[in-house]
Formats: structure tokens, C-alpha cells, sequence
């Protein structure tokens, strides 16, 4: 494998990153950061790989594990399937928090997102119509002096003003309401 011109030897990280993204197993943020002519040698060397090979018949139990494998997840039909590497965030309309939708119920306007605060970031005071359970997954939120860190659970309930809530560190909340602050972001 050739390396990029004028960049020096890749890191074993670099490389595994490139590898990821020649195989299509890599997020869209993780392709932006991988060597561009790395991946294009390494699409080729697996096409060719694969070109090169005789298709072969998986075995009969393999080939029933995998289709009950399929039959179980056809039976239990998700409504809601985000993966970890979907990354899929869009801007909130305030500076510096993004959130990503991870489900609606449309019946109830019950919503669960993920939200995530840049450092210094500031979510203005605003109003809950709906009771709004929020669990810190990463970092720290605050308004005033309370401070809740990962792990930290909060309920604000229905028809509640929340004064300007801010970051220090930055965080990744999950968010779980009915309509609130997010619904038109």
C-alpha cells in the first residue's frame, strides 16, 4: 500500500480506519477523517480479492443459523433501529448543540433524542408542556449552581419553566418528552 504523498508514514490507527471505510463499516464522520487515496487502494485490493476467489457454498448449519437469525429479527420488527455509527446530528438552531432524533411517536408526540452541548454552550430558558426526562450520558449540564454529571438522571415535569440551562465541559444527553424545545429543530 502506498502512502499519501508529503504526509509521512500512517499510524496503525490511519490505517485501520482506512480499511474500515474501504469496507463500507465506518460512519460517515470517520470516512470525512480517513486517507482519501488509502481507501481507493484498498477498495481495489478488496475487489480483487474478491474477484479472485470461487464462490463456495456456506455449510447447511450456517446457512440455518443465519436464516433464523433473520426470522428473528423479522419477528420482532422493530419500530425504531438507530445504529451507533448512523451519524446523523443536525443543527438545533442554537449555537453549539446539535441533537439527533432517535424516535417519534406520532400518537402521543412522545419523542427520545440525543443532544449534544459544545463547551460553553447555552440552551435559553424555555417552557415544558410535557414532563422531560433527561439522562446525562457524557459531560455535565447546569443552571444556576445545580450540576448534574454523567450517569445523573433528571425529570422536569409538565407545564415547567426550565431557566437557561449550560455546559462547562460539553455533554451528550438522552432526552425523552413529549413536545418540547427540539420538535421543530
Amino acid at each position: 500500500m502506498s502512502k499519501p504523498r508529503n504526509s509521512g508514514p500512517l499510524t496503525i490507527e490511519q490505517e485501520e480506519l482506512a480499511a474500515m471505510v474501504a469496507l463500507d463499516l465506518a460512519s460517515p464522520t470517520e470516512a470525512a477523517a480517513a486517507p482519501k487515496s488509502v481507501v481507493k487502494e484498498l477498495r481495489e485490493a478488496a475487489w480483487l480479492l474478491g474477484e479472485s476467489l470461487q464462490p463456495v457454498a456456506p455449510p447447511p448449519s450456517l446457512k440455518s443459523r443465519l436464516m433464523s437469525r433473520v426470522a428473528q429479527f423479522e419477528q420482532l420488527k422493530p419500530i425504531a433501529d438507530v445504529r451507533r455509527n448512523e451519524d446523523y446530528w443536525a443543527h438545533s438552531g442554537v449555537p453549539g448543540i446539535d441533537i439527533k432524533p432517535l424516535f417519534n411517536e406520532k400518537e402521543t408526540g412522545r419523542s427520545t433524542y440525543l443532544v449534544r452541548m459544545e463547551p460553553g454552550a447555552r440552551l435559553p430558558a424555555h417552557y415544558h408542556p410535557d414532563a422531560e426526562q433527561c439522562l446525562v450520558l457524557k459531560g455535565d449540564i447546569a443552571w444556576g449552581d445545580i450540576v448534574y454529571e454523567e450517569g445523573d438522571f433528571i425529570v422536569m415535569g409538565k407545564n415547567t419553566h426550565h431557566p437557561e440551562i449550560h455546559t462547562v465541559h460539553g455533554n451528550v444527553l438522552l432526552l425523552i418528552s413529549g413536545h418540547n424545545e427540539f420538535d421543530h429543530a
